[in-house]
């Protein structure tokens, strides 16, 4: 998954003792070892535009919560599935303009997501309901209806803000003030709302980001 304004990553590069080097284009490499080095804290950057980014917000029956930066191609939910051979591994498939779904593998807790909001330029939110389940040998496929819900995107914006009141914060000073500062601002509200990184934590500070612009403009 890339992000809308986020540069690509193109190269790897390891420096030995001595002063040699050696790089490799990173998609040459196996593709979880690829998503392994971006989702580390030194191969990402806050987006400079994070209002304008996309993003996946999974919600477990336990109140758990986390978010996913989307590719800028991303537009709805697509389906959802979760596959039991005996561990069970959900697949969350996401429309995409060019044709091609996104992919998300859910790994905790999957038959168990409450909702899905997808905060693109118009929110979908789905609450998935085990619709059918099918068995081939050891494997077993569960088929979820996603049935629509209101827009999650005013409670999320609601909830930002009833956090950053309970901590004194300003919300203008969020999106204006010193970046290392409102990003411990960020973590305090996050810890509030109870919102995880689905892969990196980059995600969550753009998306905290990306509230505090929803919360400025509706203030």
């Amino acid at each position: 998954m890339s992000a809308v304004s986020q540069p690509k990553a193109l190269t790897i590069v390891i420096e030995f003792e001595g002063g040699a080097r050696r790089e490799a284009a990173l998609e040459t490499l196996p593709e979880t070892l690829q998503l392994e080095l971006l989702r580390q804290p030194f191969a990402s950057s806050p987006s400079p535009h994070p209002e304008q980014e996309k993003f996946l917000l999974l919600e477990w029956d336990d109140g758990w919560k986390e978010v996913f930066e989307l590719d800028g191609a991303c537009t709805g939910v697509k389906r959802y599935t979760v596959i039991s051979r005996p561990e069970d591994v959900g697949r969350l498939a996401i429309d995409r303009g060019d044709g091609y779904p996104e992919l998300i593998e859910v790994v905790r807790k999957p038959l168990n997501v409450s909702r899905v909001t997808l905060l693109v330029d118009s929110v979908d939110t789905v609450r998935p309901t085990r619709d059918r389940s099918t068995r081939e040998g050891k494997k077993t496929d569960h088929f979820y209806k996603l049935a629509k819900e209101g827009d999650a995107r005013a409670d999320l914006v609601g909830a930002f803000k009833n956090a950053a009141s309970a901590e004194g914060l300003d919300l203008g000073a969020l999106r204006s003030g010193d970046p290392a500062r409102s990003r411990e601002q960020y973590e305090r509200i996050r810890r509030r709302m109870g919102i995880r990184a689905g892969q990196r934590q980059q995600d969550v500070w753009d998306f905290m980001a990306y509230l505090a612009s929803a919360s400025v403009e509706v203030a």
